[in-house]
């Protein structure tokens, strides 16, 4: 018999799935882009959607509140956004696909604003499942799992396919994927340090991911044309990461000599 959390979270992923699925069939009546393309969407959405249900339903265990430790016995509202978040990488890939493959769109012009109005809801989600989970006392460890691997997930992808596009030049792409990479190489040493994951992050490090997103959204939003200050955004963005850089081994060291003291 399936628990309520495994009914909640199937809710859940299905009425997220269907929500996309709708959506993006929609964008190929209206864009006109073939058939194969939209069943291509259809088949990697399904895949990664298993690929979440099945990681979640192993890992019921990790639903307590942080604080309490109290049991989670359905999805609370603040791991809902984070599941929206996180479910949302496909169907941006695929929508950055569209929007900049020649002849893919059959009404281009709405392409760029669609693809911009669906990266700022996405990344201003971020700022709303950490906020209602601060104030309803909804903060789970799960949730501070799946926050971090969210957001490294959808910017590494986002980046991959704006570099692609060449909608991120080649030393942002460098810098930004740097970035990632050393807080993969970070969290891979304090875990084999502590023999435990604890998903942490500091405030620079949080600053320094929100300006990765809103540089990602200047450059989705690029083509309907920006003012030219606007173009100051990727050198302070690179700035920051680079702060965020000199923060984050800090943090390592600190960790690594409290644990040592241990």
């Amino acid at each position: 018999m399936l628990s309520n959390l495994t009914k909640s979270l199937t809710k859940i992923l299905f009425v997220y799935g269907l929500f996309q699925s709708l959506v993006f069939f929609v964008l190929h009546k209206l864009w006109l882009f073939p058939l194969g393309f939209l069943f291509l969407f259809f088949v990697v959405q399904l895949t990664f959607y298993l690929a979440v249900f099945f990681f979640l339903y192993l890992n019921q265990k990790l639903f307590y509140n942080a604080f309490t430790g109290e049991r989670e016995t359905s999805v609370n509202d603040a791991n809902k956004i984070t599941l929206f978040r996180i479910t949302m990488a496909p169907f941006l890939v695929f929508l950055t696909l569209v929007s900049q493959k020649n002849g893919f769109s059959g009404n281009p012009e709405t392409a760029e604003p669609a693809l911009t109005i669906a990266f700022v809801l996405t990344f201003a989600s971020d700022f709303f499942d950490g906020f209602l989970a601060r104030k309803r006392n909804q903060v789970t460890y799960i949730g501070r799992i799946l926050d971090s691997a969210c957001d490294y997930l959808l910017l590494g992808v986002t980046a991959a396919a704006f570099f692609y596009f060449k909608l991120l030049k080649p030393w942002l792409f460098l810098v930004i994927t740097g970035r990632l990479v050393l807080n993969a190489l970070v969290m891979l040493i304090l875990f084999l340090v502590r023999r435990k994951l604890i998903p942490q992050t500091t405030p620079i490090g949080k600053i320094a991911i929100a300006a990765i997103m809103v540089l990602l959204v200047i450059e989705a939003a690029a083509p309907l044309g920006l003012p030219r200050w606007i173009h100051y955004a990727e050198p302070a963005a690179a700035i920051l990461i680079g702060i965020s850089v000199i923060d984050k081994l800090l943090f390592l060291a600190k960790n690594i000599r409290a644990a040592k003291a241990e």
